[in-house]
């Protein structure tokens, strides 16, 4: 299957791959690459219309922290994420060899993932040249690529044989489409359905995209006990799923569904975003949205907040939750993300019918508003209950050690009791 429509003249695909990128202007010189699977890796195959005596790729730094690249071409060498000849003078081809990074970091993308024995995940940006005088484009080659044209780039794209792509249901073509090894058990198969098809239908009915929400699916069985997933540009969701996940049992089927809910609200709020919200905003609502989609809408209870308000407790400490100076890690912006949209929620539905209609409207208003940030959004959505609005500004902004103290007292004011222990271990504990 070709990566580059036929219809599109080379410079043309160049045009929609910088419009995805988000670089303005028009590029002056242009990279394709084509892949070639060899082995357990992939070969990346680069040239440029225009000689260069260096290339430097990749946005960001992640890519070049780990030893899985490797320029083989003779004469070429790589310093960090830059390319060029070893005696200085320019070329215009050159080839990286890519191997699949086994690593598990946190809150970073693997460049480079095996998909059964003849398929991958590569993270496209790191194929990027960095200069916007130079744009990047996948030339036609011998494997399919998922997502196609300017959108393969933008995130997690497939490269590898055609019968690893399926519908997920055929009957039902608005669920996408998966990505797995074709022996894959139709068991394992049937599960991604139910808790997608629930997913999909909730946020649908509350939030309207500007375009088609059609995931594509990509499955990794791995063999020990692993439930992880992710999304990135292109509508693209990776779910790793091993072990014990993998087996259609009863009672694991609640968190795998979850996972399917949260990821799948990601693909949602992408389609809205046109702002740049801080982990904990993204996160937290996605982890919140998920558990309205397993609960229909109820709010959740007590012990569920409290699970997360521990973590978040933990975690956070006495530092600002909405501050760039705070580093996400683990599950604090998930958790403590929780907890604030828990208090907008409950400040939302007083006087109202017991829906979580307004949240998802607030949503989605906030997702197309420039210029508005994700604290000051929530901030405005609870001032109509002045105790919530008070402890939703101590965990965005409020920090030292009396804060906790103080967020307790503030909730205790919405009705919901809340009493904060000092020592060693601090922690609010709530109760009816």
């Amino acid at each position: 299957m070709t990566r580059v429509r036929r219809a599109y003249h080379p410079h043309v695909l160049l045009a929609l791959t910088l419009l995805f990128s988000g670089r303005a202007g028009a590029a002056s010189n242009a990279a394709f690459i084509t892949l070639i699977p060899e082995g357990d890796g992939l070969k990346a195959a680069y040239h440029l219309d225009s000689p260069v005596t260096s290339l430097t790729l990749g946005r960001g730094p992640v890519a070049w922290q780990n030893p899985v690249w490797g320029v083989e071409t003779p004469g070429m060498e790589m310093r960090g994420p830059e390319v060029r000849a070893t005696d200085g003078h320019a070329f215009s081809d050159f080839t990286l060899r890519i191997q699949e990074d086994r690593r598990f970091v946190d809150r970073t993308y693997p460049v480079l993932l095996r998909l059964g024995d003849r398929g991958f995940l590569v993270y496209g940006p790191f194929l990027m040249a960095r200069s916007a005088d130079v744009g990047t484009g996948l030339a036609r080659g011998a494997v399919t690529t998922l997502p196609e044209g300017s959108q393969a780039l933008g995130g997690y794209f497939f490269a590898g044989p055609a019968d690893y792509v399926s519908p997920i249901d055929a009957k039902r073509p608005d669920l996408g489409r998966l990505i797995a090894r074709p022996d894959l058990p139709g068991a394992w198969r049937a599960e991604v359905t139910p808790g997608l098809s629930r997913a999909l239908a909730y946020y649908r009915a509350r939030l309207a995209p500007r375009d088609a929400v059609s995931p594509i699916i990509v499955y990794q069985d791995r063999p020990a006990p692993f439930l992880r997933g992710s999304v990135t540009g292109g509508g693209m969701m990776l779910l790793q799923i091993g072990g014990v996940w993998r087996v259609p049992r009863l009672e694991l089927k609640p968190e795998r569904d979850r996972v399917l809910a949260h990821e799948v609200f990601h693909l949602f709020l992408r389609r809205h975003d046109a702002a740049d919200f801080p982990d904990w905003m993204n996160e937290g609502a996605a982890d919140y949205a998920a558990g309205l989609v397993i609960r229909h809408g109820d709010l959740p209870t007590l012990v569920e907040v409290q699970i997360q308000l521990d973590l978040c407790v933990t975690s956070l400490g006495d530092r600002p939750l909405d501050s760039p100076a705070t580093v996400a890690r683990n599950r604090m912006p998930y958790a403590c993300g929780f907890v604030a949209h828990w208090l907008v929620d409950r400040a939302l539905r007083q006087g109202r019918a017991d829906s979580d209609a307004a949240l998802f409207t607030l949503w989605a208003d906030m997702a197309t508003r420039d210029g508005v940030t994700a604290g000051d959004g929530l901030r405005q959505a609870a001032a109509r209950a002045p105790a919530a609005a008070r402890a939703l500004s101590l965990l965005l902004t409020g920090s030292g050690g009396g804060r906790w103290a103080l967020w307790a007292a503030a909730v205790s004011e919405t009705g919901v009791a809340a009493r904060y222990t000092d020592g060693p271990d601090p922690r609010v504990l709530l109760s009816p």
